[in-house]
C-alpha cells in the first residue's frame, strides 16, 4: 500500500471536501451539505483553531484522498453520553477519493491517526468511534486497525449522521 499521511485541514482543501461530502458513497453516510458555504461554517471554525475538533487530510502516495478528525469527547459532553465511554477521544473518518476506497486506505489511515490521537491527548485512555450498523466498510476498517466493537443499538444524538443503529468501537492505549 502507498503510504499514508496527515496535514492539517486548510481553506484550499474545501473544495475537495465538497467534493467528497457529495460523492454517493460517503454522501449516504455523512449526510451533511456538500456546497462551499456549509463547509466553511462547518469547518471553518476548526480550521482558524476556534473549535477542539482537529481536522486533517488523508494523503495517500502524496495526493487527497479523504478526511479525519479528533477531539476530546469530554469537549462534548452531550456526544460523551451518547457514546457512553469515559477518558475517551472520538475520531471521526472519510476516504472521499472512491478509487481508494477497498484498498485497505480506511483501516491503514485508522490505525496510524488512532496512535497519534493517544500522543495528542495523553490523558484519554479510549479512541471512539460510531459507525451506522449499515456501514460495513467503516466497521470493518475499525476491525482491522485494531478497534473493538463495545456497544450497539440507537445512538441519543440528534446528528442525521447518526439516525439509525450503530456500532461504538474503542480501541485502548
Amino acid at each position: 500500500m502507498d503510504s499514508i499521511l496527515f496535514r492539517p485541514l486548510s481553506r484550499v482543501d474545501f473544495p475537495d471536501v465538497s467534493r467528497w461530502l457529495a460523492a454517493p458513497h460517503v454522501a449516504r453516510w455523512w449526510q451533511r451539505p456538500a456546497d462551499l458555504a456549509s463547509i466553511e461554517r462547518a469547518y471553518g471554525p476548526s480550521v482558524n483553531g476556534t473549535d477542539p475538533t482537529e481536522l486533517f487530510v488523508i494523503e495517500v502516495a502524496g495526493a487527497p484522498a479523504g478526511l479525519i478528525q479528533r477531539y476530546r469527547l469530554a469537549d462534548y459532553p452531550a456526544w460523551e453520553r451518547a457514546v457512553d465511554v469515559a477518558s475517551a477521544a472520538g475520531i471521526d473518518y472519510l476516504v472521499g477519493e472512491e478509487r481508494q476506497t477497498r484498498k485497505g486506505v480506511a483501516s491503514g489511515a485508522i490505525r496510524d491517526f488512532t496512535d497519534l490521537v493517544f500522543e495528542r491527548y495523553p490523558e484519554v485512555e479510549t479512541v471512539v468511534a460510531a459507525p451506522q450498523q449499515e456501514n460495513l466498510a467503516s466497521w470493518k476498517a475499525l476491525e482491522n486497525a485494531g478497534y473493538e466493537r463495545h456497544w450497539e443499538g440507537q445512538l441519543d444524538s440528534d446528528d442525521p449522521s447518526d439516525a439509525g443503529l450503530s456500532f461504538v468501537y474503542i480501541r485502548r492505549r
